[in-house]
Formats: C-alpha cells, sequence, structure tokens
C-alpha cells in the first residue's frame, strides 16, 4: 500500500528487501495494481534483493541511486523480523537484523545526508496493562525481545534528533493490533 501510494504520486520507490519472510510476487502485484491507476504520471518501483545488516549493500544502493541522479531523500524503514515468539526462541537474531541492520541503515544514510526516515515500530513497546487500553502516553516497558529491539531503535533515533548538525526528521509508527481480532 505505501508503494503503490508513493508511486501514484510520482515518487521513485527503492525496495531493498531480503526476501526472508517475503517473496517477489510482492512486487509482481504492486506493479499489476499500478497499472489501473489513473495517475498520468507515475513514479517507478527500483527492487534490490539484499540484507540491511550488509552495510557496504546499503551504501552502494545509495551510491547507485545518486550515480542515477535519484538521490534516496527520504526512507520508510518496514524491515526487520517481526514475530513476538520466534523473538523469544531466538532473540538474538532479532537484535541482529532489527537493531544492527537499522544501526546501518542510518550509516549509509548519514553518509548521503538523508535526514528523513519514518520507523516502522510498534505497540509491543508499551508496558502491559490488562486493566486498560494503551494510548500513546503509556507507560514503556517491553516483555519480549521483539518490543526490546523496536524501543532500542526508538532510543537510537531519539538520539539523533539531538544530533548536532545533522538535522534529522524523524517518525515512529507504533501499530496497534485491532480489539477483537
Amino acid at each position: 500500500h505505501t508503494c503503490l501510494s508513493l508511486i501514484e504520486n510520482n515518487y521513485n520507490v527503492f525496495i531493498i528487501d531480503s526476501l526472508i519472510n517475503s517473496s517477489e510476487d510482492n512486487l509482481i502485484s504492486i506493479n499489476k495494481i499500478s497499472k489501473f491507476s489513473k495517475k498520468s504520471q507515475l513514479g517507478k518501483i527500483f527492487f534490490y534483493q539484499g540484507d540491511i545488516r550488509n552495510r557496504e549493500f546499503l551504501i552502494n544502493t545509495f551510491k547507485k541511486a545518486k550515480f542515477e541522479n535519484m538521490p534516496i531523500e527520504a526512507v520508510i524503514h518496514f524491515a526487520g523480523l517481526k514475530s513476538v515468539n520466534e523473538s523469544i526462541e531466538n532473540p538474538l537474531s532479532y537484535w541482529d537484523v532489527n537493531v544492527c541492520g537499522t544501526i546501518n541503515l542510518l550509516c549509509a544514510m548519514k553518509e548521503f545526508k538523508c535526514n528523513k526516515i519514518v520507523f516502522s515500530s510498534s505497540a509491543t513497546v508499551y508496558k502491559p496493562e490488562f486493566d486498560k487500553l494503551l494510548t500513546e502516553q503509556s507507560e514503556l516497558g517491553p516483555i519480549n525481545p521483539y518490543g526490546n529491539t523496536k524501543l532500542a531503535v526508538e532510543t537510537i533515533l531519539g538520539n539523533l534528533v539531538k544530533e548536532p548538525f545533522h538535522e534529522w526528521r524523524i517518525a515512529n509508527l507504533r501499530y496497534f493490533n485491532p480489539v477483537g481480532c
């Protein structure tokens, strides 16, 4: 949905995906759906299979975009592992992909003066409250490795906002699962 919205608004989209928990079929679907768009000008999609834990790969992706006169100006960061149960079974993988991978991405962004990022976080960063609904002001206190990695990345991003001489613009999206689903 995000890719479709961006290309319909004439943005070029660079998708980086390791395909660990997704498939190239998603790209085929995006391309099929975009053909039905009534917009006269559409952005383009560029796909690079790679892992955000590979800093050299990320830097090369930014270099290639800049060389082709399409510098990456902002990042929407959806990359990461996303299962609470799996994070309990294999916490090191979650810390490696979700935190180390994000650090690599942020370093590449900084090198190419790309200072805008939307981070896909999670409501798992909140301390569970069994007697009331959570709000954005609720106490933080993740109870699993997945939530801990998301909060760690939010903390890193919060530190970057305070970094002198680099004007980061950052948004964290904390998704909640619908009630009753």
